[in-house]
């Protein structure tokens, strides 16, 4: 299973906005693309960055420049990275993919925008991660601002799409360290016909022993890693060199 450090990008800044609380983040470090060699070093073989302004349709030349260093980074070190955040037009996808990501994730698109973000997918040649970010059943775009239609209608559907696999995080549990939410996973698995990643509430090894049991292909982790809750070696040597 995949152990993947996260790094949300705002104002040019690493930053945690607990259940998409962007109004008051909590700052980690003072440059990203630091803190990407970082996990790099610690023995990351991917990273998932997020583009928090681009995701509110909010853009920041300061964050996209960030966001880009990190890339390069990741590909001088050949690590994987997979960029989110206002990936809402088949150029924004492209651009990324060229400049050195190995995925882009679509989330609003995708819940939105069926025909183009299933256009993203063929452009990219199934280079993409769906990203279904959920609270009380119901899916979360515009940078989780907004409701959309119930998750279950968007699994059925993305099952046929042409991408590389689901992202799924509960909005509600992102940042607070409770725990993932199995249910939510096992859902995502009966539904989806892919892989599956979760993101939300991840705290302890525990935490990714569970997600690992109930049959995640990968888990994403911030704050507990930015906090040192996590220690990523232990969690790379446990979960993804012994292939659990």
């Amino acid at each position: 299973m995949l152990v993947i450090p996260t790094i949300d990008v705002q104002g040019g800044r690493s930053v945690r906005a607990a259940q998409g609380e962007y109004a008051q983040p909590t700052v980690y470090g003072s440059d990203p693309a630091t803190l990407a060699r970082a996990f790099i070093d610690d023995g990351a073989v991917r990273l998932h960055v997020v583009d928090l302004d681009a995701a509110r349709g909010l853009p920041s030349r300061e964050s996209a420049e960030t966001v880009a260093r990190i890339v390069n980074v990741s590909v001088a070190s050949g690590c994987i990275v997979q960029i989110g955040g206002g990936i809402r037009s088949v150029d924004i996808a492209l651009r990324w993919l060229e400049s050195g990501a190995s995925l882009v994730v679509i989330g609003s698109v995708a819940a939105r925008e069926p025909e183009l973000a299933a256009a993203i997918c063929a452009a990219a040649n199934g280079r993409v991660l769906l990203g279904l970010d959920v609270r009380a059943g119901a899916s979360r775009v515009q940078g989780w601002t907004e409701d959309g239609l119930a998750a279950t209608e968007l699994l059925r559907r993305w099952r046929r799409w042409p991408a590389a696999g689901l992202v799924y995080t509960d909005t509600t549990r992102d940042g607070m360290l409770v725990g993932p939410n199995l249910d939510g996973l096992q859902i995502c698995r009966d539904l989806y016909a892919g892989p599956v990643m979760v993101s939300g509430g991840i705290g302890s090894l525990e935490d990714i022993a569970a997600c690992a049991a109930a049959g995640a292909t990968g888990v994403l982790i911030g704050r507990a890693l930015h906090e040192g809750r996590v220690d990523l070696g232990s969690a790379l040597a446990t979960f993804y060199e012994s292939g659990s």
